[in-house]
């Protein structure tokens, strides 16, 4: 009986474990997607956790969807409920764990967007996208475990409250997705929806099948802005091929294997060359090709001396997405060897953009022959002025030191950071951003630097790197925006602020003079800052995600003419309710800050009263605190909003403090007068006290009035017999108010 074997250079899950010897022949062993795990340390997204099996939720070649029971950071227990019970009065309540927030010096207060429905509370790869026609209308595509597809959040009010998550599936026939979310509008307020969907393909070797994943680079639309979405379909989809076969004289097929597979798509919508009246939308993508041979030993096939074929490919889409051309390639096809000698170059990450006469732009990621994350590379640019169908030769806009797979302070991946992100300004300039590696600082894993071009992509500037920092920290995931105006915005991750570089900030810069310069004025202040931070808590990516392994490849930044957005990976709430992470979002302009009111504000000890609170983040626990200790816990609504009835906690009498704080570290006080409160007794029994002596000093007056013969005389009153009835009356006082007190407080927790 035949049997289908692979080599051990198929093998091997991971590029650095390549062997000495070309392409030795194993034992037979049949094994399915070793090309897709072949690639897998250059893929991005969710793909390459799933080729490796640490996806938390998705498992492949089956499709199913398998739920972990056991959490690793609980130390194999089942997850404790993110939330609390929803009891109200909680005076054992836990202390309450909340990041400190520090407020950003140019940027609002954050708000984490993404809400958890899931034992596996993981959003992460965020893309943004403005309304044309409403600035205030804002879509954000994520990575969302809660689901086996992604999803979309929307606001219609700048960003200070979101709807979501709104699921969009991937294609029918496919098992999962790959993630890489990308989203965009067009002219009409029509909004798109990029992502990878993937699937599986067999192809048939003489009596034999043999399956591989494979993908596509699959479109979802909105008539509605991203309220509800169409079933997507595939703009473009790789597939299982034989090249060059026939069959030899003893009736064996013979020829190469292909084994196709989409990665890292990217997504514009602009204007169309072809009919300025319209939008198009251009879709570039990295197609993989892991070729094998053919061989035969006596009557086994096997899949022999494997070769790496990469190529930049874009696809054009018209009629709202509903027609699509065939895919073309931007760039020259380049080899990469397996095993000792021979080329390792591979190309990746593209980016496309569109300027505002419709030329398009694509830039992309060239490792050269020195292998990938590691050496130099190259950031290449191509661009089309006819509508996608013919390009421009490859130019260089930058040579870099190329960064690593992951950093050396962290377990993410962060190679997408060398991957350019591309903005067009408005009178067609081309900006580029990426992360390299200084020549002058071995210990520093990564600066954000900028190249830019002013006619149209021909000459580049010199690269300059933006982060102002004087340290070794590390600098990631950069994206960059231009506005309607044309100035630049930048935003990235940042390590600066942690001198053990396990946490990081988002960092903001601006240039209103096309690059050349950076930096703004916070007038506020009255203090100019070349960067400037934009979170208000730290993220810790260690928090983030299981072994600490992904936060994504990109984060993402829009500016319109009057506001800037941002939105990034936020692990703040990692280390208070475990692995958690969420995106987070802030702007320029101020957010309303969360308030509260307490009714009625004046009371006695144990009085009724009702908390309400507004602009709280959404779906999140809420303390309750009086004068330095927690008395009740709730739960803030999808608006952030929340209303409770709770008895005030025995005080003393006067003025107490009650701060409401999230989860998140929004908090906002207010105060409940105690008028009858447990000192109001003691000073009552002092008053008495008080009146007694009086009391008794005026009976001693009336004894020596006797001796005066022109006044009746008055019956001398022993002292003690006196004192025993001031006792009595004293007595008889307190145990009067303490009754009343009594009935007072019964009342009031009855009402």
């Amino acid at each position: 009986m035949l049997a289908i074997a692979f080599l051990v250079s198929l093998l091997s899950p991971a590029l650095s474990g390549e062997v000495e010897s070309a392409n030795p022949m194993p034992p037979p062993l049949p094994h399915k997607f070793n090309a897709f795990k072949l690639i897998a340390p250059l893929l991005t997204g969710r793909s390459p956790l799933i080729a490796e099996g640490i996806d938390p939720v998705t498992s492949l070649p089956t499709g199913e969807v398998e739920r972990e029971k056991r959490a690793p950071e609980n130390g194999g227990t089942e997850r404790p409920s993110l939330f609390p019970t929803p009891a109200l009065q909680a005076p054992g309540a836990a202390g309450v764990l909340i990041p400190f927030r520090s407020p950003a010096p140019a940027f609002s207060r954050n708000v984490l967007l993404t809400r958890d429905f899931s034992p596996f509370p993981y959003q992460t790869e965020p893309h943004i996208a403005v309304n044309p026609r409403n600035p205030d209308h804002i879509l954000v595509g994520v990575i969302d475990y809660n689901f086996p597809s992604v999803s979309a959040y929307v606001s219609i009010d700048g960003g200070e409250t979101w709807e979501g998550p709104k699921i969009v599936k991937y294609l029918g026939r496919d098992l999962a997705t790959g993630g890489d979310p990308v989203v965009g509008f067009d002219r009409n307020g029509v909004a798109y929806y990029l992502m990878l969907s993937l699937g599986i393909e067999d192809v048939r070797i003489g009596p034999f099948v043999i399956e591989d994943v494979i993908s596509s680079a699959a479109v979802a639309v909105s008539p509605d802005g991203g309220f509800s979405w169409s079933e997507p379909v595939s703009s473009a989809r790789s597939r299982i091929t034989l090249r060059n076969e026939y069959v030899d004289e003893v009736g064996r097929l013979r020829g190469q294997l292909a084994f196709g597979f989409i990665d890292k798509p990217w997504m514009a919508v602009g204007p169309d060359r072809d009919d300025p009246r319209r939008d198009a939308i251009y879709v570039t993508y990295t197609e993989f090709a892991t070729v094998y041979d053919l061989l035969y030993v006596g009557e086994l096939v096997f899949l022999a001396n494997p070769v790496l074929e990469t190529t930049i490919k874009l696809v054009k889409g018209t009629n709202e997405g509903r027609t699509w051309s065939a895919p073309i390639s931007v760039s020259p096809t380049v080899i990469r060897w397996f095993g000792p000698g021979g080329p390792k170059r591979v190309l990746q990450g593209s980016n496309v953009a569109v300027a505002p006469d419709g030329t398009v732009y694509v830039a992309y990621l060239d490792t050269l022959d020195d292998g990938e994350m590691e050496g130099l590379a190259e950031i290449r640019l191509v661009k089309s002025t006819d509508g996608g169908r013919t390009w421009s030769r490859p130019v260089t806009a930058a040579i870099f030191n190329e960064i690593p797979f992951t950093p050396r302070n962290a377990n993410f991946r962060y190679w997408g950071s060398a991957f350019p992100q591309v903005a067009v300004g408005p009178r067609g300039e081309v900006y580029v951003v990426f992360v390299g590696r200084p020549g002058d600082r071995s210990l520093d894993d990564g600066d954000v630097y900028f190249v830019a071009s002013t006619d149209g992509g021909a000459t580049w500037s010199r690269p300059l790197r933006l982060n102002d920092d004087d340290t070794n920290r590390l600098q990631f995931f950069p994206a960059i925006s231009a506005d309607p105006k044309g100035v630049i915005h930048v935003i990235w991750g940042d390590f600066r602020d942690d001198p053990s570089e396990t946490r990081y900030h988002i960092y903001y810069t601006r240039s209103d003079d096309g690059g050349r310069t950076w930096g703004f004025e916070i007038r506020e202040i009255g203090q100019r800052l070349v960067n400037t931070r934009v979170t208000d808590a730290y993220s810790n990516p260690n928090f983030c995600f299981p072994r600490g392994a992904f936060i994504g490849d990109y984060f993402a930044i829009k500016a319109t003419e009057n506001d800037v957005y941002a939105v990034w990976a936020d692990c703040r709430l990692g280390e208070f309710l475990g692995l958690n992470q969420k995106i987070g979002f802030a702007r320029i302009r101020p957010m309303r800050s969360p308030s509260v009111f307490i009714g009625p504000a004046v009371g006695t000890s144990g009085q009724s009263v009702t908390v309400r609170g507004t602009n709280f983040q959404p779906d999140s626990n809420i303390y309750i605190e009086v004068s330095g200790s927690v008395i009740a816990t709730t739960k803030s609504g999808p608006d952030g909003s929340f209303s409770v009835r709770l008895f005030m906690p025995v005080t003393t009498e006067g003025t107490q403090t009650v701060v409401v704080y999230d989860q998140t570290g929004n908090f906002a006080s207010a105060s409940f007068y105690t008028q009858v409160g447990i000192d109001t007794l003691w000073k009552g029994f002092e008053q008495l006290r008080s009146l007694s002596g009086q009391i008794f000093d005026s009976i001693k007056v009336l004894n020596r009035t006797s001796t005066n013969p022109s006044v009746i005389e008055v019956p001398r009153v022993d002292q003690n017999g006196w004192l025993t009835m001031l006792v009595l009356i004293v007595t008889a006082l307190v145990a009067v108010n303490l009754v009343l007190l009594s009935v007072f407080v019964l009342r009031s927790r009855g009402r």
